[in-house]
């Protein structure tokens, strides 16, 4: 047996018995250096110059910004700020939930802080309205989805890290799409509930508007700041991960009047710290697998199988994008982009397809598999949180599952979708 053979065997073996996915990729790789006679010492360099990037270190900064976000009371002002924009429409409150997740995916950079901070209270907004519960949690786990793909997209950080591509084209290019995620989900929720009777929000004095907005307002600078940080030129994505910290720590201080708990904070910390060393780590490993994935020619292999199918671009953008679609079904997110990305990249810059723009489309594909079985994590996320089966979930979600695979082709096939903003931005 050969020992990438035998690498690819231990890994899946691993993976079926639950071991962790970084533990199972050290472990199968220190399996192929063995059996191919090669130094040990290979698999520690490799693991460290995965970590070796500076902008990596955006990871942890925006994790833990996302977090104090969390405890600085964001979810609760965004969403009353939303609801201030559109809770007047007919089936306002829909919509106030699709808005309050596109400013909260700002804050967080998350689509699971997203459905923990504001799933509740969205699905009881909701069904006051009028909407039924089932369809209230479906849109509210579809809605989450905008919160790892629009700026600070933690998952994009990740795929411009793994992939040696610019993270501030990357995190710009997933801004259209984010938007287009939030008006199709829109446009599903008018479609299906047309001829429904729902209730509108009760109507704001110009004082308590004025105090909605004043509250707000704060909180809507956090995206402000990263991104105008980064467009100006005045931060590196890193440098704008560590000042948003510091502006989340500052609005922690105030909601505390200045008199911060001591144990909050660490315990704050402590599941930052704990995430983003296992997303580090994680990382590191990938880097060791990508390593020799690429000495064993895997990625040239497989363009030459795709290439033996077809040589026409497009056709070759769906295979990969129906790949992702049923990759992202079965496996979480992060681990698919450590596999996956360094894999497909140089298949796709094969065929011209700029880099930011493919793993943009790679990111959202994968974000897309957050919210549908058997492994959507969002989806699972969300029947704990809100305590309903997964199966009266998913019977409500398919309409927002086809307003995200609709976009995913737009801007699949209409690269300016992602790369107008950038280029514009000189980013590219």
């Amino acid at each position: 047996m050969s020992p990438f053979v035998a690498m690819l065997l231990c890994f899946v073996a691993l993976v079926a018995l639950s071991f962790p996915l970084a533990f199972a990729m050290l472990l199968a790789c220190a399996l192929y250096l063995v059996m191919s006679e090669q130094s040990l010492t290979l698999l520690i360099q490799q693991l460290f110059s995965g970590l070796d990037i500076f902008t990596i270190m955006a990871i942890p900064f925006f994790m833990l910004a996302g977090d104090l976000m969390v405890a600085s009371g964001t979810a609760d002002r965004l969403l009353r700020f939303a609801q201030l924009l559109v809770g007047r429409l007919k089936g306002g409150t829909g919509y106030v939930n699709i808005v309050a997740s596109m400013l909260f995916g700002g804050c967080s950079g998350s689509a699971i802080a997203d459905i923990a901070a504001l799933g509740r209270t969205q699905v009881r907004m909701m069904e006051k309205s009028g909407f039924t519960r089932e369809f209230s949690a479906a849109l509210t786990i579809a809605t989450s989805i905008k919160g790892a793909i629009i700026p600070p997209s933690i998952p994009l950080v990740l795929v411009g890290a793994v992939s040696g591509t610019s993270i501030g084209g990357m995190l710009i290019g997933g801004l259209v799409p984010g938007l287009l995620v939030g008006i199709t989900l829109a446009v599903a929720v008018f479609w299906t509930t047309r001829h429904t009777v729902l209730a509108k929000s009760e109507p704001l004095s110009r004082r308590e508007k004025l105090k909605v907005v004043v509250e707000a307002v704060p909180f809507l600078m956090m995206p402000i700041i990263i991104l105008g940080g980064i467009l100006s030129g005045v931060f590196t994505p890193t440098e704008a991960s560590a000042a948003a910290v510091a502006w989340g720590f500052g609005l922690w201080l105030i909601e505390r009047k200045g008199r911060p708990d001591p144990r909050e904070l660490f315990l704050i910390l402590l599941r930052s710290g704990t995430l983003s060393g296992a997303v580090l780590l994680l990382t590191g490993a990938a880097n060791v697998f990508s390593w020799i994935l690429a000495t064993e020619q895997v990625p040239a292999q497989i363009a030459s199988f795709v290439f033996s199918l077809t040589d026409e671009p497009a056709l070759i953008l769906l295979i990969i994008m129906v790949f992702l679609l049923l990759w992202g079904m079965v496996m979480d997110m992060l681990p698919a982009i450590f596999i996956v990305i360094p894999i497909l990249l140089p298949l796709a810059t094969e065929i011209g397809v700029d880099p930011v723009h493919f793993g943009v489309i790679c990111t959202f594909n994968l974000v897309i598999g957050l919210i549908t079985p058997p492994y959507g994590t969002a989806l699972f996320t969300g029947s704990i949180v809100l305590g309903m089966p997964i199966e009266r979930i998913v019977r409500n979600i398919f309409p927002f599952f086809c307003a995200a695979v609709f976009v995913l082709l737009i801007i699949t096939y209409v690269p300016e979708t992602v790369l107008a903003l950038p280029r514009a931005l000189g980013l590219l």
